[in-house]
């Protein structure tokens, strides 16, 4: 597995920069899962398939050369095209990202792995001749030596043409059954601790060594619990911290960022899936209770003006309307402000993508979202009627400037503490961004170490909300 999904510096297929990519293609190339090339045929007709594939469109050959050694490069062109087939097809399964995939172009990110570069690459070369693929090359970031690119990289994209696709469904394999028709094996990243947007490489340095062991004691904690879901299956093999904003490693201070990401990062991940299935997991057999900090970051920017949050009434509620709709609206157009610095101005393409995702994994229709209800001239007037001091956010505070990845970096701390003061009480937690899930039987615990731990840093009380399985 290619177990860094982070996209700068992976290339080396150094193609002149091509800013122009049509704006309705951005979100799904952004959105484009990274190859695992992990994957094995489960059924004969994913042997068959495989078989054909490789027999239609060979890897060239020498002609001369022990036939022991043709056999086995056979074997491994074989199990290439099968990984990478299956990935392939799983893309278009998740529905988010047009069935574009993300793979390395760079050699040494195949060094150990079951698929080596060089087979990878005569797969993905034959297949493209034959018209099986779609390609969207990669490029450098501007950091590159006489590249006028953007100062973020990213990596080259690869789809499965219709051809492709019916030739699978003639063997009766589609993207839809493809996970019962290959086996998908899941690993677990190398490293703990990441530094994204942009990447690097972690650095060994006291403070990385003392974040890293401290993710790596959740994750042995973790190990010695069980997860399970009635219906579904959920794959945690641990989890990764991810920090952000790293612009000079000799600066950087680790403090942007900091959120745990659970692995694998797929359809099997808890943290991917809708709240009224995340609540109905079991951590050991028991059911469990997913604590929320609410308003997290709206609660930290108030916090950090001076002038705390009313705990006692909904940050988010009846602004625009009554519904969980409108709540989930209200919500949004804060959150969209502390992300970027600026109102949300218009209701763009991929901005209501984005609503609709939410409204997903909230249980709510997204096709019960309808721009025209709101006028974000209005939304922008009623927001600050109840939240004035939104309008401070972009200048200095406190005498420095901050952004979304100080409000991230204040939230994991919150969060990370609250886990490893109850792992010291021998009680796993999960976390999912701004809450956890604990064991019912600790819910009580959970709150008042949250409580605890957002009070001791932040110097202020947070409104927590408790969910259980019974309220859905």
């Amino acid at each position: 597995m290619i177990d860094d999904d982070n996209e700068d510096d992976l290339l080396v297929e150094y193609r002149g920069w091509e800013p122009k990519t049509p704006r309705a293609e951005r979100g799904a190339l952004r959105d484009a899962p990274l190859a695992t090339l992990t994957a094995t045929p489960a059924s004969e007709q994913a042997r068959a398939l495989v078989a054909e594939l490789v027999k239609r469109y060979p890897r060239p050959q020498p002609a001369q050369g022990r036939i022991y050694a043709r056999d086995k490069t056979l074997a491994s062109y074989q199990t290439a095209a099968a990984a990478f087939l299956a990935d392939l097809l799983d893309a278009i399964r998740r529905g988010r990202s047009e069935g574009w995939l993300r793979c390395s172009q760079r050699k040494t990110d195949y060094s150990g792995q079951i698929v080596t570069w060089r087979m990878f690459d005569s797969v993905r070369a034959s297949w493209q001749e034959a018209g099986l693929l779609d390609h969207k090359p990669g490029y450098d970031g501007s950091r590159a030596i006489g590249n006028p690119g953007p100062p973020r990289g990213m990596l080259t994209r690869y789809r499965a043409t219709p051809a492709l696709q019916a030739l699978c469904a003639e063997r009766g394999v589609t993207p839809q059954d493809v996970r019962e028709h290959f086996k998908f094996v899941p690993v677990m990243p190398a490293e703990l601790i990441q530094l994204t947007k942009p990447h690097h490489k972690t650095p060994e340095t006291p403070t990385v060594h003392r974040l890293r062991a401290d993710v790596a004691a959740l994750n042995a904690f973790m190990q010695q619990h069980t997860l399970t879901h009635p219906t579904d299956e959920i794959i945690h093999l641990g989890w990764v911290r991810k920090f952000h904003k790293a612009e000079s490693l000799a600066r950087y201070r680790w403090d942007k960022g900091g959120r745990l990401y659970s692995y694998p990062q797929d359809a099997g991940c808890y943290q991917q899936i809708q709240e009224d299935k995340r609540v109905q997991m079991r951590i050991d057999g028991e059911a469990v209770a997913e604590v929320d900090i609410s308003s997290s970051y709206l609660t930290i920017f108030y916090a950090w003006i001076g002038q705390p949050l009313d705990t006692e009434a909904d940050a988010y509620g009846d602004i625009l309307g009554p519904t969980k709709l409108d709540r989930v609206v209200t919500k949004f157009f804060i959150n969209y402000h502390f992300g970027n610095g600026d109102f949300l101005a218009a209701w763009r393409s991929g901005v209501v993508a984005d609503v609709r995702k939410i409204l997903k994994k909230k249980g709510i229709a997204p096709e019960e979202f309808n721009v025209k209800r709101y006028n974000l001239r209005e939304v922008k007037r009623r927001v600050l009627e109840h939240h004035p001091l939104l309008e401070r956010w972009g200048h200095p505070i406190g005498g420095r400037a901050r952004d979304w990845s100080d409000l991230m970096f204040a939230e994991s701390e919150v969060v990370i503490g609250s886990m490893k003061e109850l792992m010291a009480q021998g009680v796993p937690s999960l976390p999912v961004h701004d809450s956890l899930i604990v064991p019912a039987s600790h819910q009580a615990l959970a709150v008042k170490t949250i409580t605890r731990q957002f009070q001791a840093r932040l110097g202020v009380c947070p409104s927590l909300d408790v969910t259980h399985l019974w309220e859905f």
